[in-house]
């Protein structure tokens, strides 16, 4: 049996290698990489691909990582109810509500904050098609930080 939640913590620690990995690579590799080789209208193109292609990786990394992590805490013996009772409960708590607001987040950027984006620009309002890419670094900036205190405090519960 043990050699299943070996299985269980590989593919936990694998998903979260291709979440935070996924999310730095875009934010300091591809982003400005399209943006500087590939012009505005071709940038946003590139981008696009790329977070559509990452939103399915990235989506399955993000449940890899849920269903793993409740799989884990149950082969510990312990449920939610348990978890506001110690220190080592109240981090797994507080990285747990950190993966479902990145989940919800994530879903603001795609399904909203991006299209509206390209719909701005469509429409040619360039102001409009600024605040919303302000808005969508805002994101980008809270899920990389956010994604960051996860690990972190993934990172702390390794007895």
């Amino acid at each position: 049996m043990d050699d299943a939640w070996t299985l269980v913590r590989f593919l936990h620690l694998l998903g979260v290698a291709t979440w935070v990995g996924g999310l730095v690579f875009l934010g300091a590799i591809a982003v400005p990489a399209a943006r500087a080789d590939a012009g505005p209208d071709g940038a946003r193109s590139m981008i696009t691909r790329i977070g559509r292609r990452f939103a399915v990786v990235g989506g399955v990394a993000w449940l890899v990582i849920l269903v793993t992590g409740f799989g884990l805490l149950d082969q510990r013996g312990l449920s939610i109810s348990d978890l506001p009772d110690s220190d080592y409960g109240r981090r797994l708590l507080a990285k747990i509500g950190l993966l479902l607001a990145l989940g919800v987040i994530t879903v603001v950027h795609g399904a909203w904050q991006g299209p509206r984006v390209r719909r701005a620009l469509e429409a040619g309002d360039g102001a409009a098609a600024r605040r919303l890419r302000r808005a969508g670094a805002a994101l980008d900036a809270v899920t990389l930080v956010a994604s960051l205190a996860a690990l972190w405090l993934g990172v702390s519960l390794v007895a």
